[in-house]
């Protein structure tokens, strides 16, 4: 009786043990979460100021002073780009809460990587334009893949729109799709001012940092933040290739449907 009791107050403490660990990890992990959360509120709120008061203090000036069309016109360019970065901005954030607080809910299905593709080149066609900047895209054919639609979605929207930004005017994007055994990589090529050894490293460790596009764009690495996570959700994973001066390669991974014959 004496051996049962023993055996069993040790089971107890065992149990207790590992309700401890799990406690003391998602303690970690929750004061993690916070620091990161800290963090990016910091940089979004003094990132986010800038461009809003640009545009108050524009509109204000041509309220109060009666700013003549073509000076306004003239404006406008930067202008968008201030809109352009908000909205991004905005975007991400809103993904980004709704990550955190539905922390393990994807929703894969089938995919047409190629038709994505296309669709999220035709939403940045302005950004795209605006630079005068080339995409070619290396989408001829339908190509399926595995994962969540919005989360995938986003990933294209932040990659594409990272080209742009860091593209300078004239510039080139090739966009596209392979496929290999049991994944499909997709990946967007720039000939933009590229990315040091060091900031590589800083974006895979979550050391995210503001940083400014060829035509003054903002940045603050949320997106590609939410890039890496979602694609990690989805079995899939990020890669970056960047030489400073020459430009970059982002590509990701993710599962690819499997067809049975009949």
């Amino acid at each position: 009786k004496l051996h049962k009791q023993n055996l069993e107050i040790a089971q107890q403490k065992k149990e207790m043990d590992e309700k401890a660990l799990l406690l003391q990890k998602q303690a970690e992990e929750l004061a993690e979460l916070n620091a990161l959360k800290n963090k990016l509120f910091s940089i979004i709120s003094h990132d986010m100021r800038a461009p809003l008061y640009a545009l108050k203090n524009l509109f204000t000036t041509a309220q109060q002073y009666n700013m003549p069309a073509k000076q306004l016109k003239e404006m406008l360019p930067n202008i968008v780009n201030d809109l352009n970065y908000a909205t991004g901005l905005m975007e991400n954030l809103l993904h980004w809460s709704k990550n955190q607080m539905q922390s393990n809910k994807v929703n894969p299905q089938k995919l047409d990587l190629c038709e994505m593709i296309h669709n999220t080149v035709q939403l940045l066609n302005l950004q795209s334009q605006a630079k005068k900047i080339y995409i070619d895209k290396k989408t001829d054919m339908p190509t399926y893949a595995w994962g969540d639609r919005d989360m995938i979605n986003t990933v294209l929207r932040n990659l594409l729109s990272n080209a742009i930004k860091f593209t300078p005017e004239g510039g080139s994007i090739t966009i596209g799709v392979q496929q290999y055994d049991s994944v499909v990589e997709a990946y967007v090529k720039d000939t933009g001012r590229g990315i040091a050894k060091e900031d590589i490293i800083k974006i895979f460790q979550k050391n995210y940092f503001s940083t400014q596009g060829t035509a003054r764009e903002q940045g603050t690495g949320l997106g590609l933040m939410l890039c890496k996570e979602f694609l990690e959700k989805n079995g899939g994973r990020m890669m970056i290739q960047s030489e400073p001066g020459i430009g970059s390669t982002f590509s990701f991974t993710l599962p690819q449907i499997q067809f049975k014959n009949g």
